[in-house]
């Protein structure tokens, strides 16, 4: 038996510390890779510490991280006696498995993957923070179990999906654990969308009947926007900002703002 399997994990008890001073922890999930999961984490952080907030972003994606890269962001945190302190890049806090790997591949078991991330959130000294935002892997995992049962006070879940039945039907997997795990869920994002009019009128979407089966508000509708794409192929987080996608998310989570 393992430390871990007779829940005698020090680690937690490091964890519990290093989230002690962080006031929110918002867990953007999917349950599905390719519908922009990564770039709303990456842009909701962004947004919050252009508004003065105090922002870190944890990319906990072991397999396919690309926070780090969304930002350009390339140095090592910093070793001390306190941990391991992020690098800023535009005014966010940044944790990533990829500032260490460098773009290289991570073969790592799910088990594996679940021990990175609590090294990470064990080692990681954030701070004084006021959002902790985490970008999930994809799926329903071991890290997805790990992250929603660290009882943290004020963690809260955001699950985005695009229009598409696949997406919202994988979507609608994640919104039944987070119920049966009791996990607060500030509401579902819909990405993507590109209008589609049936009769001359908008079609009612999927996200917002997936939202309402759970009794969740839909937040917003993010547009389908090629200026993400060309932010995203430059590393360029400040001409991310910039776009329609942006604009419309900042709308969208205007409460997270007050």
């Amino acid at each position: 038996m393992t430390e871990t399997d007779s829940g005698l994990d020090f680690r937690l008890g490091m964890i519990g510390k290093r989230l002690k001073n962080v006031r929110k922890v918002l867990l953007v999930m999917s349950g599905k890779g390719g519908v922009g999961k990564s770039v709303v984490s990456a842009t909701l952080a962004a947004q919050l510490a252009n508004s003065g907030f105090k922002v870190g972003l944890m990319d906990a994606d072991i397999y396919g991280p690309s926070s780090a890269l969304l930002y350009g962001a390339r140095t090592l945190p910093e070793e001390g006696e306190e941990g391991l302190t992020p690098p800023v890049c535009g005014g966010v806090k940044i944790m990533s498995v990829d500032l260490f790997a460098s773009g290289r591949p991570i073969p790592l078991t799910g088990y594996e993957s679940r021990q990175v991330i609590l090294e990470l959130l064990a080692l990681t000294n954030w701070g004084n923070l006021d959002f902790l935002v985490i970008d999930m892997p994809p799926a329903t995992g071991d890290i997805m179990l790990t992250l929603t049962s660290l009882g943290k006070k004020g963690l809260a879940a955001l699950v985005v999906t695009m229009p598409d039945r696949l997406s919202t039907t994988v979507a609608h997997r994640v919104l039944e654990l987070l119920k049966s795990g009791r996990i607060n869920t500030s509401g579902v994002l819909e990405n993507m969308y590109r209008p589609q009019v049936k009769g001359g009128r908008r079609t009612q979407g999927r996200p917002r009947k997936l939202a309402a089966e759970f009794n969740l508000p839909l937040l917003g509708t993010l547009p389908y926007d090629l200026g993400v794409s060309r932010a995203v192929e430059k590393n360029d987080i400040r001409a991310l900002l910039k776009t329609k996608f942006a604009a419309e998310l900042r709308r969208s989570m205007s409460p997270f703002f007050e």
